[in-house]
């Protein structure tokens, strides 16, 4: 599979791992259509490479009565959306007792209903055209439940089954689904995790800075989109989440007991 030429919209484009994925597809040729909130912040990232295969759309996923419109301009645009790489979102530190309702709510409308949004309204371009490829990033934390998170695991979790059914309703309409589940990834999402109160966690003391480097994690991406995989866990093959995953699935009360204990 060739990416070269191909038009990949990509969500929370402006630092992360939609940063380095949309870098690692503009070396293999590909033209990106990048969202997030910031322009500035976007075009400073990317002002090494040539203006004509870079494209920036400066727009706040929570609005989700305005994605239907921003696709829209997008397919005015740029005519055809190949691939569709849904990565925004943010992480969560702090207990469902203690939360607000808004903070719990704040996290589902971008984790969650805007992913949705984002599909259902690229899905419909797809079809029309006869292919494309919809990916997104979920987490670990859609795989396995951790303290800290029950707001952020739901939305992830709820991913997972979304998506899972999604694929076989368009199983024989060419197009394909991919599900891309970080561990723990050298990037800021632990700084910016939203506390029990709605404000940023602050602090990078979670193991995110010891994960694979966001430029490995890009091209890990890129390998299981190439594969057309339904789902690949994004990790070096030490990180805790393996193990998690498969105590998860086959010694469930250890997994529990253990998650007590580690600050994820």
């Amino acid at each position: 599979m060739s990416f070269y030429g191909k038009n990949i919209v990509i969500t929370g484009a402006s630092s992360g791992i939609g940063e380095a994925v949309a870098k690692e597809f503009l070396s293999l040729g590909s033209k990106v259509i990048l969202i997030a909130r910031s322009i500035d912040k976007m075009k400073d990232s990317f002002k090494n490479y040539p203006a004509e295969n870079v494209s920036f759309y400066s727009f706040d996923l929570t609005n989700l009565d305005g994605i239907e419109g921003l696709i829209s301009q997008i397919i005015t645009e740029h005519k055809q959306i190949d691939i569709l790489f849904n990565n925004a979102g943010i992480s969560q530190f702090g207990q469902f007792q203690g939360s607000s309702l808004k903070v719990i709510n704040d996290i589902m409308q971008l984790d969650y209903f805007s992913v949705v949004y984002m599909t259902k309204y690229v899905l419909e371009h797809m079809i029309k055209n006869g292919t494309g490829h919809i990916v997104t990033n979920t987490s670990v934390a859609g795989k396995i439940p951790s303290r800290n998170r029950t707001a952020y695991s739901s939305a992830k979790y709820a991913l997972h089954g979304f998506f899972d059914s999604l694929r076989i309703e368009v199983a024989n309409q060419n197009i394909d689904i991919t599900l891309v589940a970080p561990g723990r990834v050298d990037t800021g999402i632990g700084i910016s995790a939203l506390t029990e109160s709605g404000k940023p966690y602050g602090k990078n003391d979670r193991g995110h800075s010891n994960g694979l480097s966001v430029q490995s994690a890009a091209k890990k991406i890129i390998k299981a989109i190439k594969s057309k995989k339904r789902e690949a866990i994004i990790s070096k093959w030490s990180d805790i989440a393996n193990l998690g995953i498969m105590l998860r699935n086959f010694f469930p009360s250890l997994y529990f007991a253990l998650a007590k204990k580690i600050k994820a």
